[in-house]
């Protein structure tokens, strides 16, 4: 690793010009502290992620166990928190990820070995939350992220939440994932297959993995807690976001791609048959659907190293 290094640093040194002034200039202890700072933005990058120089990832599906990831992800804060060495200037937002998941570890791996390495790069102060669903019951995606956001923001002063989908893995190094003025999605384009032939999602999407102020989730009343299974709750979420006068921002669709890894459908995440049902009633339920009517119960908070484990009882089907 130091050699990887070393050569990283070589490297930058002859592509930056005048940095031998620098040193001439700077005397020898200001040089070292140069020195230190660039080893510590070179630092996050993982030699099996390599970054090329417009930004682009290359998505590594190698499956590595949790013991693995934790020798090779090193310089974790309790519970998968991270933030910049001597560098408060870059870490003026600070951002809760909550990852929804139920019987998908081997999909959770390949996710954190790309998200923290990349989530370093862009210099955030960050910690990682992945919240399951306790029992055998319909999937209750809504009440998990609701739940995971009162826990995080009675923990930390978080500045906003990236609600991320366990499966989704993003593949440019300027697809931010700070802070936005406005809810934000941060996909354009999905690679579904490895093929490089990319989908874009409908206007009004709001699912997948999307970036919004502690503020505004409050504001919206969260995510709708009514559905159980798959289907429009994303779009129940995206009504309520602009029922409430806020925009659903989009970047670029040339930074704004990910890889989806390939998966089964959940057989207790079922087409939700009542979804068209309560797609039409959602502006009745913003201000009583949400995080005022959240009613679950944390089993299990735990620390594993690369992130924080929420184990949730969720309330049953009533809608």
């Amino acid at each position: 690793m130091e050699q990887i290094r070393a050569l990283y640093l070589l490297t930058g040194f002859l592509m930056i010009w005048g940095v031998a002034i620098v040193f001439l200039l700077a005397g020898w202890q200001k040089s070292m502290r140069i020195v230190q700072h660039v080893l510590q933005l070179i630092e996050p990058l993982s030699p099996k992620q390599e970054q090329i120089s417009n930004g682009t990832i290359k998505a590594d599906l190698e499956l590595l166990t949790h013991s693995e990831l934790l020798r090779k992800i090193t310089n974790l804060g309790p519970g998968g928190t991270w933030s910049p060495p001597n560098c408060t200037a870059h870490a003026q937002h600070r951002v809760a990820i909550v990852i929804p998941c139920r019987g998908r570890e081997e999909h959770l791996r390949i996710l954190l070995q790309h998200l923290h390495p990349f989530l370093q790069r862009q210099q955030l102060d960050y910690r990682i939350y992945v919240v399951e669903q306790a029992y055998q019951g319909i999937f209750s995606k809504g009440q998990l992220l609701n739940t995971a956001f009162l826990t995080a923001v009675s923990q930390e002063d978080y500045s906003c939440v990236i609600l991320h989908d366990v499966d989704m893995i993003p593949l440019n190094d300027n697809n931010h994932y700070d802070c936005p003025e406005q809810p934000r999605r941060q996909w354009e384009r999905i690679d579904y297959k490895g093929y490089g032939k990319y989908r874009k999602p409908y206007k009004a999407h709001a699912g997948g993995v999307l970036a919004i102020s502690i503020e505004h989730f409050k504001r919206i009343n969260g995510y709708p807690n009514a559905y159980f299974g798959w289907g429009s709750e994303d779009n129940d979420f995206s009504r309520r976001i602009t029922g409430h006068g806020l925009e659903l921002t989009t970047q670029s669709p040339d930074i704004a791609k990910y890889r989806m890894i390939e998966h089964k459908r959940d057989a207790l995440n079922r087409i939700n048959p009542r979804r068209v049902r309560l797609l039409k009633t959602a502006k009745e339920r913003f201000e009583t659907d949400g995080l005022n009517s959240l009613h679950t119960k944390v089993l299990t908070q735990e620390d594993r190293g690369l992130y924080t484990w929420l184990l949730v009882e969720v309330e049953k089907e009533k809608y």
